[in-house]
């Protein structure tokens, strides 16, 4: 039988229909943007939320009248992997509606389920026996009849859609990874448009979450980084895989958010995350003192966090690509870009500020390269105090890579790198910034970098989808970083699972949750559980750790 392989899950992302994943540019909005975007809408808050928010206090001392709770142990279930491989033909499955058998060469027993036509009294069920509590793949042979996309249903929930456009070959469909406790569990298709014929179902054992692996030790990018960036990074190395460092979003440095999951939890996050976006060069952002915020944090023993959401540099002053028309193609010299990598006709990289003046005006440059240029250099001097104080920096600039809404990725995953390079050298060996940590932010393997330390997601997902692990993504970036990288969870629109996390070895580093409408959308008993979880780590613990 002639087949081919849909590998759902960790493998083809752009495939599994997950709303919001990787697309925070869409669903997340960055504070004081400075851009003609409509409003978030306001978002009711109770009366605890509101006494909390009224705290705004910068962080040079902590909050002591706080809660205390007990800590919260992982319930986990006893896993007790099995070799299996379990098949149901559809033709053996329950069916009903139109739906009928149909003999046809290619279906594995000679006999497959048509007539999917779009009537809802059409079903069809397959029922499995599950020999032992553990990670499974799941799959469904297919062949369209009509192109169009459906959806695998496991015991009546929706784990995956799936466009079929091949109307000549049955398709497996697999999506993986899916934990099964002891016991029976059912599999469906249910038909969104087109139409298909379904020729069986099978579930078997899946390995390579088992299989995760988390290095001792990981080296940093940059030879010549300081000893305290050489520091947090042992400290991310020696807890990656065993404990996860909690950490917020601050949309000011004022530091709200901080103040109110301590004043909920009982707990400060170890990471207190901040936005450079105000200070572009070219920004109508408000601006705010986020370095003597970092300052105050790292002076209390936290983590600092920073990504950059870059405004443009010329036109309209916006990180959005449907907002300026700001060109990162145009800015790259002409002739530095080859098939298969990036290659140095003119380096900017390095330039004086009169190398720069001198080839805008032997027209070797373009003002827009100039601009960018003049950005850099712009921000790295905001970042130097946290420099000469060798504060350790969580540095992601030009996140989310690949997607494609801002306007560094926008022109391709070569000017990105192009971007990428001139940036990373710029900062480090021009500027001299070696206490930075950097993060790679993005979602597909051709937009990976050369320089860079870990690997990230930021995740956003609609509100009636469960947030559970991620294991699809966490497995994606194991798989683009060959396991070689510490992998991070950048930003969400909620906390994890704790319990989801370890029972699917994707024990992300850190967390970063996105601030409001995200922060107070959360159940309160969430956040509780998640900061005082004995696998969280917090203010109190890196205090320690990192004194």
């Amino acid at each position: 039988m002639t087949k081919k392989n849909i590998l759902f899950g960790a493998a083809a992302l752009l495939l599994l229909i997950l709303a919001g994943v990787g697309s925070a540019a869409a669903v997340r909005t960055m504070q004081n943007s400075g851009t003609d975007s409509e409003p978030v809408p306001e978002t009711s808050v109770s009366e605890t939320e509101i006494r909390m928010t009224e705290q705004e206090i910068p962080l040079e001392t902590l909050l002591t009248d706080v809660p205390e709770f007990p800590p919260v142990a992982l319930e986990l279930p006893e896993l007790n992997p099995k070799e299996a491989l379990l098949t149901v033909e559809a033709e053996h499955a329950d069916y009903s509606g139109s739906l009928y058998p149909e003999e046809q060469d290619e279906c594995s027993n000679g006999t497959c389920i048509s007539g999917f036509t779009g009537q809802e009294e059409n079903q069809i069920k397959a029922a499995f026996m599950i020999p032992a509590a553990q990670h499974y793949d799941i799959t469904v042979s297919v062949r369209a009849q009509i192109p169009g996309t459906n959806a695998l249903l496991l015991n009546g929930q929706n784990i995956a859609e799936f466009k079929l456009t091949d109307t000549e070959h049955f398709t497996r469909v697999t999506v993986s990874g899916i934990y099964l406790p002891e016991g029976q569990a059912d599999l469906s298709v249910q038909q969104i448009d087109g139409n298909f014929s379904v020729d069986y179902f099978e579930i078997s054992n899946h390995t390579e979450l088992d299989a995760v692996k988390y290095k001792k030790s990981y080296e940093l990018s940059d030879s010549s980084a300081s000893e305290n960036a050489r520091k947090l990074m042992e400290y991310l190395s020696r807890n990656y895989g065993k404990k996860i460092l909690t950490g917020q979003y601050a949309a000011s440095d004022k530091n709200t958010e901080l103040n109110q999951i301590c004043q909920l939890t009982g707990k400060y996050p170890a990471i207190r995350f901040g936005d450079m976006q105000s200070y572009s060069l070219h920004t109508a952002a408000e601006k705010q003192n986020i370095i003597q915020a970092c300052q105050n944090w790292s002076a209390l023993g936290g983590i600092v966090g920073l990504v950059w959401n870059w405004d443009a540099p010329a036109g309209i002053s916006s990180p959005y690509a449907d907002e300026t028309e700001f060109s990162l193609a145009d800015a790259i010299p002409k002739s530095t870009l080859t098939e298969d990598a990036v290659s140095y006709q003119l380096d900017v990289a390095l330039m004086t500020e009169q190398e720069i003046q001198t080839a805008l005006e032997t027209n070797q440059i373009s003002e827009s390269c100039a601009a960018i240029l003049r950005d850099i250099d712009s921000i790295s001097e905001a970042l130097k105090p946290l420099a000469e104080q060798d504060i350790p920096v969580l540095w992601r600039p030009l996140p989310e890579a690949g997607g494609g809404w801002f306007w560094w990725s926008a022109d391709g995953a070569q000017s990105y790198r192009w971007l990428w390079d001139v940036l990373y050298r710029r900062m480090t060996e021009f500027h001299n910034l070696h206490n930075l940590i950097w993060l790679w932010n993005g979602q597909s393997e051709s937009w990976l970098v050369n320089q860079y330390d870990i690997a990230s997601m930021d995740i956003y997902l609609d509100e009636n989808q469960e947030f559970g692990s991620r294991y699809e993504e966490f497995l994606s970036l194991y798989r683009m970083t060959k396991h070689k990288k510490i992998l991070a969870l950048s930003e969400c629109g909620t906390v994890p699972d704790m319990n989801l996390l370890f029972r699917d070895h994707t024990i992300w580093s850190f967390m970063g949750l996105w601030y409001d409408p995200y922060l107070s959308g959360i159940e309160e008993q969430k956040l509780i559980d998640f900061y005082n979880s004995e696998k969280a780590l917090t203010l109190d613990d890196v205090r320690e750790e990192l004194k």
